[in-house]
């Protein structure tokens, strides 16, 4: 890149500037292996999504669906149903490119709110039963790294029972936390 700055300041100097178009191809220069890692990436995601599919299977205990992702991004979606049954939930997973690695995020949504003391549904989100967890994958990697597992299955079960947790720890009435659906 150094070399083309000043190869171009030489050129405009000297007046070559006007009549000459330079362009500079600095994906040969700088990195010959793009190609290849691309191929490399896509072949990783390829190959895990059976993986996330099957994690997501796990927490769940639902099948999960493919949704719309941007790009070469892989979206998947699966039905979270809460203990109380109130509300609606899906954990969703990204599977996508990230740097010269591929990432995977997975995070609860919901439409629980916390109800007012008069039982009216508040527009707080009940951040209680949020939870969102993400991983880098190497390129050939051959499936989701057991820690990581471990942590969303374990993560995902105590959002999914975190209102009823956190009401048999809190004995007192005013202590107490309601939910409802929005």
């Amino acid at each position: 890149m150094l070399l083309a700055v000043i190869l171009s300041a030489v050129i405009q100097s000297v007046g070559l500037g006007d009549n000459l178009q330079l362009e500079f191809d600095m994906t040969g220069c700088t990195e010959s292996k793009t190609p290849v890692l691309s191929r490399e990436l896509e072949e990783t995601i390829e190959n895990m999504i059976r993986a996330v599919e099957d994690l997501l299977q796990r927490v769940t205990g639902a099948a999960p669906f493919r949704t719309e992702g941007e790009g070469t991004d892989l979206e998947f979606a699966a039905p979270l149903r809460f203990p109380d049954g109130i509300g609606q939930g899906q954990v969703l997973a990204s599977l996508f490119r990230w740097r010269n690695t591929v990432r995977l995020d997975i995070k609860i949504v919901h439409n629980r709110v916390f109800m007012t003391p008069r039982g009216i549904a508040s527009d707080r989100r009940c951040y209680l039963n949020d939870y969102q967890a993400s991983t880098t994958i190497a390129t050939g990697a051959g499936g989701i790294p057991e820690s990581f597992q471990r942590e969303v299955i374990s993560g995902i079960s105590a959002a999914r029972d975190a209102v009823q947790r956190h009401n048999r720890r809190s004995h007192a009435p005013w202590s107490q936390v309601a939910v409802a659906a929005k």
